[in-house]
This record gives C-alpha cells, structure tokens and sequence, in this order.
C-alpha cells in the first residue's frame, strides 16, 4: 500500500525535506533546472523509439519542466507535464515559453495517484527521477502503467544499488541491486525494452549551489538557519552517496495489453 501523507508531506518526501521547509525550496532549488532527470539523455531515448509526431507524452511529477520542454523541443511531440509543487508549474510554463514550445507543453498542479483514471491515457509516461514517492518500484510502475495505453511505452528514470553497494541511506532503502530490481521493475508483466546506464549523472556543482542558497536564506531568517542550512549538508551528503553506491539508469518498459 502506498503511504497515505497529505500532499504537503508528499512533495516533502519527493523534494527530500520536511513541510516547514516548502516555502524555501524554489529559492533554495533556484539554480537547478533539471532536479534530477537528464533531460538529454530521455529525449535521446524516446528518439530512438521512433515515435510518430501523433505521439502523445505525459511527464509524471514534471518537476521544473527541463524533460518536458526538452522532449517538446527535440522531439516536437505534444506533452503534459503534471506536478504536485505549484511554484514549479509557474516554473515549467516559463521554460516552455523561454524555449518557444508553449503550443506543445500543457502543465497542471495536481496528485498523480488522485488523477488515476482522469487523464486519458498517453501514448508515451515519463517518470523521472523521483525515487519512490510512490512506494517501492513495482508499486510504482503499477501506478506509472495507468497513464499509459496498451501497447504504449514507460520511461523511467532511476537506477539501482551497485554490487557490494548500501543502501542505508534516507530515501534509498527501497532499493536493492540490479537483478532485484528489474524483477520489480517488470512485475507487473510488461516488457523491459531497453535500458541505458546513465554516466556522470550528479553534477557536484549542484549541492554547491544549494548551499550557497542555504546560506543566504540562513542569515536572513536566523529562527530556521538550522533547518535551511541541515537540508543543505543531507543534499550534499546524498550526492556523496550516489556517486559511491548508486547506478543512475533510464529503463523503458512497454505496457502489457
């Protein structure tokens, strides 16, 4: 069973916080456009699928858009991209427009597991590099499949613990070596058809510019300098740990009938 949280404690896990802290985060995440997801390498991917200009794509927890636009931008498919944290669709709807693709992107704010069977079923779902929000993989994709039509295809990017690596980590205790986690990644009976090993997926600049943003943030709101600057050191500290334990991969599955 997925884990019933409000959906503020749903973005908090997502984005790796606690609630108190959601008022700061685009400020703090205001130098990251991607949040995780290589945009490149996704659109790469669903390029050589060879889908037709019909094709229809849906981004599960958009984020800040980069994928979406992306995929829009090089691909020239339609895309609806939907997250749960409002400022990010604000965020989103700028890079669409900065891009030039704001006739091909339609982003909404809402719950992906509360618009199960709301939103006609796309071609192509993208879920990008948003863990286990929705619970271990297998429970994920049992989700990620709904937005899909038969036959469609299910991109997901993720990854999995490296041989002899830990995952005693926040955040990572769901995940488990590669065998296991194809296992759980096809247990809903669809069909692996590709898998690419991401290299070089954490850009160490990144928790760099967060802390920079944590403290900037931490001296003009001294009462939760803590917390801003606590949120900082764990970012940094995860980027330490994916770069020793962590495979980053993008898989695609095709959806049973």
């Amino acid at each position: 069973m997925i884990a019933m949280r409000s959906e503020d404690e749903m973005i908090a896990y997502a984005l790796e916080t606690h609630t108190a802290l959601l008022p700061y985060l685009p400020e703090l995440l205001a130098d990251l456009e991607e949040l995780g997801g290589n945009a490149e390498a996704i659109t790469s991917v669903l390029d050589d699928l060879n889908l037709t200009k019909s094709t229809t794509v849906v981004d599960l927890g958009c984020g800040k858009g980069a994928v979406a636009v992306k995929v829009a931008q090089g691909l020239n498919l339609n895309v609806l991209g939907i997250d749960l944290f409002e400022p990010f669709i604000e965020s989103c709807k700028e890079l669409a427009e900065r891009q030039d693709v704001s006739g091909l992107c339609h982003f909404i704010h809402g719950d992906i597991l509360k618009l199960l069977g709301k939103i006609e079923p796309r071609d192509v779902a993208i879920f990008a590099a948003l863990g286990d929000v929705l619970g271990p993989l297998d429970q994920t994709v049992s989700v990620i499949r709904q937005y899909v039509k038969p036959g469609g295809y299910m991109v997901i990017s993720d990854g999995f613990i490296k041989d002899g690596g830990s995952s005693d980590f926040p955040g990572f205790e769901q995940y488990a070596e590669h065998t296991d986690m194809i296992a759980r990644l096809t247990a809903c009976g669809d069909t692996l058809v590709r898998e690419v090993i991401v290299a070089d997926i954490i850009d160490r600049g990144e928790d760099e510019m967060i802390a920079t943003r944590a403290k900037v943030i931490a001296a003009r709101r001294p009462e939760i300098a803590d917390e801003i600057l606590t949120y900082a050191e764990m970012q940094a500290a995860e980027y330490e740990y994916i770069d020793k334990n962590f495979v980053s991969a993008i898989w695609v599955l095709k959806r049973s009938l």
